[in-house]
Order: C-alpha cells, then sequence, then structure tokens
C-alpha cells in the first residue's frame, strides 16, 4: 500500500514537472518568435517532448495560454496575509508590496503578456478569457491589498484606485523597456512616494468623513 501511494505522489510529480517544461517552453517560443508563432508543434519541440505530451496537459491552445499567464503573473503568490501581520508602517508596507510586484513586472518574460494581449485582438473567444482571467485576478489582488491597509479604513473606490495606480505605473515601466528605457531605482522610489501620499491622504479625508458623521448622528 505504502509503495502504491509512493507511485502515485511520484506520478503526480512527473506530470507537474512536464507541465512546467511545456509552460517554460510555451514562454521561451513567445519571446523568441512572438506569441503569433506559438504553437502546439513549436512548443513541443521547444520543450523536447511529444505533441502527444502536449495535448495531454493542455487540450487547446487556449488553456495552454492561461497556464502561461499563470506562471508570467504570479500576483496571487504574494504574501498578502503574511506582511499584514507584521504590523510595518504604511511606509514600509507599501514600499514591500511596490517590490514584491516589481518582481513580477521586472522580468523580461513579462512582456510575453503584453505581446498577448496584442496577439489576441483577432481572436475574441480567447479575448474575453483573458479579459475574464485579468478581472478574476485583479479583483482578487484587491481584496488582499485592500485587507493589508485595513487600518486606514479606505473606502472601495479609495483602494481600487491605489491598486491601480501602482499597477499602471509599473506596467508602464516594464514597457518601457521595449523602447530601451532603463529601468531606474528612483523611479520606483517615486512610485512608493505617491502611493504612500495617496494612502495618507485618503485616511485622513476618511477619518474627518468619520467624525463628521459621528457628530450629525448626535
Amino acid at each position: 500500500m505504502a509503495r502504491a501511494r509512493r507511485s502515485q505522489r511520484t506520478q503526480e510529480e512527473r506530470s507537474t514537472e512536464t507541465r512546467r517544461k511545456l509552460v517554460d517552453a510555451a514562454i521561451g517560443v513567445s519571446q523568441e518568435s512572438g506569441y503569433a508563432n506559438l504553437t502546439i508543434t513549436k512548443v513541443a519541440q521547444y520543450a523536447g517532448l511529444s505533441n502527444g505530451a502536449m495535448q495531454h496537459h493542455f487540450a487547446t491552445r487556449d488553456d495552454l495560454v492561461l497556464a502561461m499567464l499563470d506562471a508570467l503573473y504570479p500576483i496571487l503568490d504574494i504574501p498578502f496575509a503574511e506582511i499584514a501581520s507584521r504590523k510595518l508602517s504604511v511606509k514600509d508596507r507599501v514600499s514591500t508590496f511596490v517590490d514584491l510586484l516589481w518582481q513580477i513586472y521586472s522580468r523580461p518574460e513579462y512582456l510575453v503578456v503584453w505581446d498577448i494581449a496584442f496577439g489576441t485582438r483577432s481572436d475574441p473567444h480567447l479575448r474575453a478569457k483573458l479579459q475574464a482571467y485579468q478581472r478574476d485576478i485583479a479583483a482578487r489582488a484587491l481584496k488582499h491589498l485592500a485587507a493589508s491597509f485595513a487600518d486606514l479604513n479606505l473606502t472601495a473606490e479609495g483602494s481600487e484606485q491605489i491598486f491601480q495606480l501602482i499597477i499602471s505605473c509599473l506596467r508602464g515601466m516594464a514597457l518601457q523597456t521595449v523602447f530601451g528605457v532603463e529601468r531606474r531605482r528612483a523611479d520606483l522610489e517615486q512610485v512608493k512616494e505617491i502611493t504612500c501620499e495617496r494612502l495618507v491622504n485618503s485616511a485622513k479625508i476618511n477619518k474627518r468623513a468619520g467624525l463628521r458623521a459621528s457628530g450629525s448622528s448626535e
């Protein structure tokens, strides 16, 4: 019985490893040849595997593309709860989250996300899947981020504005590398300063609003 369980775990490990190889290969093909040239055959060859192995793990090209996004944009892997439990200052929390997000956006592979986004314009079915995927990831990340700054009593609108500010800035910085613009640490620090300032100001506004509401209720 123990031997059978061990065999099952080994098979699962092998399956996970094969899947990872195929996703890495798909990212490699996209980096070298562009998303337009991403085919099942090319990915299988790049990974040194058969087309059968490819189709076993990814029944459709759409499934492969969504798996690529999971690997390229692992924002939900950020330990939001663990960071919140440290009771850091607002400034330190912002700095930590921005640094962790930049680790995702600053990777050369991240530009494949843009290639996919532009490459799916003529494929409305896949584009709809990607948009749904993005909305889900953004909503879940926003929920975690808002919880991490719960002490500031941000409104839902305020939380989303802060989230979009960070994401938009980092995406823009990542995309600039296509045009040969260097990534500067000073730019990242400026994103942190602006975000921190916005958070603190929002907290003050919310506190004043709360006091006024409390006074009027009395």
